[in-house]
């Protein structure tokens, strides 16, 4: 065990928070974490390690300011205010990823194409300056997944039947954290709209607060957004919910091609390969492919990629 797993640990006792001496104290007490004998200043080690995470952005914690100005630490996801403390946002500072958002977007590429996923990033900035106004029209992540069966005989039966519905679309709405009631809503709502037009729409985080899952089941439940938890390898990645199927809306699927130019070259080169007789089926695919993100192959890529862009590797979720 490390510090900084004692300090998290130590900190599972202290829902309303606690200053760096209690949480030594605690650590001491409760023998969490044995310190090296001859080390002068385990204390100051441990405020250390505090505030470092808080620096790094580490989304576990959060930094606290109570009644008496004292600066006090908590687990981002058990965080109890005291009865009469105002939860205002003078109080409470939460330790966010200082990592960019679109930096994840590789991960979830990654991610969805052991899926048989092919995915595209939408660049917002791309898109047509009238249509700024309309505030939650844009995915962040775009998909597409052709079915195959095994048999060739059944796959070419398939297609000839219904060609429709050899193919489905994918909506990705990604954030960085979610820690509030208040943050799922607005994220969840903002994948409603943006994933209006899709097959399948998502919303898709690295890091959230585990007591929303109840919330984030009822509001699957009751509008089919799915919900995927994002780590930097594929096999720490989860579905939580899967999003449940719906008919493509074109007028919507009209509106964001006149609006946004990637997706509209998304929409047609996968276009382009649906219609694809068999014998051009496979070079289609590989345009579609050369229109979408490059995919990080190996988990040195991977590993090399977070470390490039900040991004940790040993995030948890409590």
């Amino acid at each position: 065990m490390t510090i900084k797993d004692a300090v998290l640990k130590s900190l599972e006792d202290f829902p309303q928070g606690a200053t760096t001496r209690e949480l030594f104290d605690n650590i001491i007490e409760k023998n969490i974490f044995s310190f090296n004998p001859e080390a002068k200043t385990p204390l100051a080690s441990t405020s250390a390690i505090l505030y470092v995470m808080c620096k790094e952005g580490d989304p576990r914690i959060m930094k606290i300011k109570d009644a008496s100005r004292t600066t006090r630490f908590a687990l981002s996801d058990r965080y109890a205010a005291p009865c009469g403390t105002p939860r205002s946002k003078k109080n409470v500072v939460v330790a966010k990823p200082l990592f960019n958002e679109r930096a994840l977007h590789p991960l979830l590429c990654k991610y969805i194409s052991t899926m048989s996923v092919m995915a595209k990033t939408i660049s917002h900035e791309k898109s047509n300056k009238e249509e700024e106004h309309q505030k939650w029209i844009h995915p962040d992540i775009v998909g597409v997944k052709f079915s195959k069966r095994h048999n060739k005989a059944c796959d070419a039966l398939f297609k000839a039947v219904s060609r429709k519905e050899n193919m489905c679309l994918y909506s990705y709405e990604l954030k960085k954290a979610i820690h509030s009631d208040y943050e799922l809503k607005k994220c969840f709502f903002q994948a409603v709209s943006n994933s209006s037009w899709a097959n399948y729409g998502y919303l898709v985080s690295y890091h959230i607060n585990e007591n929303l899952k109840d919330e984030l089941e009822r509001l699957n439940h009751s509008f089919g957004i799915g919900f995927i938890l994002l780590r930097p390898l594929p096999s720490q990645s989860k579905v939580w919910y899967q999003a449940k199927y719906r008919q493509i809306d074109f007028s919507t699927v009209d509106k964001l091609c006149d609006t946004n130019p990637d997706f509209e070259q998304f929409i047609s080169a996968t276009e382009a390969t649906l219609n694809a007789d068999d014998k051009y089926f496979e070079s289609s695919i590989k345009a579609l492919h050369d229109k979408c993100d490059k995919i990080l192959r190996t988990e040195e890529d991977i590993r090399n990629y977070c470390a490039l862009n900040g991004i940790p590797l040993d995030i948890e979720n409590h």
